[in-house]
């Protein structure tokens, strides 16, 4: 079978997955609000899920901890602008899709926008304020389409997410546009340079989280929920942005436009 015609079987075949796990993880009917507050602590899991969160905790202070520690203080300012603005960029065209999916066409525009506006720059610009980016994945767009999160789950490197948000990071791997026109390689490195990026904006946050929470992991999970509610409502609430492997991401795109307006002074 031709290369394409194994990905589209592999994307139909992951779809159908995705939507047997979200449909298991429906809603059940009642109060929304109700049901909001008994998802944050769906962790049946915790057992297991403590395990991999301590993994994670030691991959995080071993590796990714002093790699972004290195990246902040070693980088320059001026090409920390450009890095953040690539990576915030090339995220645009899986978040443009998820947009029409959720029929959302305001932000699927608002994501095209900044993906063309920054492409005569090689995507290293950051466009007009009109033009912010744009976050989407398939697990809001199971949320907008009336999934529920399903059981709470701890995944190994990537840190918190649920049932309906693994389905679609599995979703996600076979219908990023990034990955299906330059290859895997491509989506890696950029969550890879995502994630230091990301890691080197919170350092102290993490470390205050740590050493002030009564229990780690409680608090990593509750934050995680109450940021992904936030996503699926576009910001309806406030939302406290969950980081690789263990949980509390600062927004990029805030710092990079500090850093921006530092420079030009």
């Amino acid at each position: 079978m031709p290369f394409y015609g194994r990905k589209f079987g592999q994307i139909i075949g992951v779809a159908l997955l995705a939507g047997l796990l979200t449909a298991c993880a429906a809603a059940p009917s009642g109060d929304s609000s109700s049901a909001a507050d008994a998802e944050r602590v769906n962790d049946p899991l915790e057992l297991p899920n403590r395990f991999i969160f301590a993994f994670n905790v030691g991959l995080d202070q071993l590796v990714l901890q002093p790699v972004a520690i290195t990246y902040r203080d070693l980088v320059p300012d001026e090409l920390k602008v450009p890095i953040g603005n690539f990576i915030t960029n090339i995220f645009m065209p899986l978040s443009f899709l998820h947009a029409m999916l959720q029929g959302d066409f305001e932000r699927a525009e608002q994501a095209a926008a900044r993906f063309v506006a920054s492409a005569p720059a090689l995507f290293l610009s950051n466009p007009a304020p009109d033009r912010a980016p744009v976050h989407e994945d398939a697990g809001q767009t199971f949320g907008v389409w009336g999934a529920s999160a399903g059981p709470y789950i701890m995944l190994p490197v990537l840190g918190p997410s649920s049932l309906r948000d693994t389905a679609g990071t599995i979703v996600d791997f076979f219908i990023d546009p990034l990955g299906i026109i330059a290859g895997t390689e491509a989506t890696i490195g950029r969550g890879v340079g995502s994630a230091i990026v990301s890691r080197a904006g919170n350092i102290e946050q993490v470390r205050d989280l740590q050493r002030n929470s009564v229990d780690y992991y409680a608090a990593v999970r509750s934050l995680y929920g109450q940021r992904r509610e936030a996503e699926i409502r576009n910001g309806e609430i406030e939302p406290t942005r969950a980081a690789p492997t263990i949980g509390l991401d600062l927004d990029v795109e805030p710092a990079l436009k500090q850093r921006s307006d530092a420079t030009a002074q």
